[in-house]
């Protein structure tokens, strides 16, 4: 329980961290954030699956980024650095804060919609992003299809190790 509770406060103190200050040592943070998890928290096979749904919100995000819907503020490159740290940490809560969505297939649309939609939305009223046309209700409801498709990949079966380690 300890466990989840540092994921869960680590994961939002970065997220205010990151989208208050836009700046770029902020990823600092989420860095640290990553090294904690990799020594206290992770769970055997797990960071296949993280780095896979890294890489898809990297890559959605910085479609969104030269999208005319969405721009994100700040020092860095295709996007700015707090957003890439953001995606360094949400996958991480996803096995472990977030594990009571796991296998709740209404609840993770909802909870996407609401929470993952409403981050951009808070995150562009404290002037992180710039959301305008379609990319106000796009957003939103994107994120009702992905986090179930992000648990899907956290559900997928690993094979064991052939040198009997868990993967």
């Amino acid at each position: 329980m300890i466990k989840k509770i540092g994921n869960y406060a680590g994961f939002q103190i970065g997220w205010f961290v990151l989208v208050l200050t836009q700046a770029a040592w902020s990823i600092l943070w989420a860095l640290a954030f990553v090294l904690f998890h990799k020594l206290k928290v992770a769970s055997p096979g797990e960071w296949p699956k993280v780095g896979l749904i890294m890489i898809i919100g990297l890559t959605v995000d910085t479609a969104w980024h030269f999208s005319p819907w969405i721009h994100f503020v700040g020092a860095g490159w295709p996007i700015p650095l707090w957003l890439m740290g953001l995606w360094l940490m949400f996958p991480l809560t996803l096995a472990h804060s977030l594990s009571w969505l796991n296998n709740r297939l209404a609840l993770q649309v909802v909870f996407g919609a609401v929470g993952g939609g409403g981050s951009y939305i808070a995150g562009a009223k404290f002037g992180a992003a710039e959301l305008s046309g379609i990319g106000w209700v796009a957003m939103p409801l994107l994120w009702g299809l992905w986090l179930p498709l992000f648990y899907r990949i956290m559900n997928i079966k690993t094979q064991p190790d052939p040198m009997g380690e868990p993967s």
